[in-house]
């Protein structure tokens, strides 16, 4: 079973804040709960939810083999 995306909307001024409510913010970061992935909002429009969890799992074997 996969574990659930969360998906939360940030600003760059204040820089990490959280965006209001149905703005775009201008980084949107994904997590799975164990690893996060930050985007632009048009990346994040354009992926599927596929393709971020592909992102995601890559970007933990790519940690994981930095070491």
């Amino acid at each position: 079973m996969s574990a659930r995306l969360t998906v939360t909307r940030l600003l760059q001024n204040p820089l990490g804040h959280p965006a209001p409510d149905g703005a775009p913010g201008d980084i949107v970061r994904v997590s799975d709960g164990t690893r996060s992935i930050y985007l632009t909002p048009q990346e994040f429009e354009d992926s599927s939810e596929q393709q971020l969890r592909y992102q995601l799992a890559a970007d933990g074997w790519g940690r994981a083999g930095s070491g």
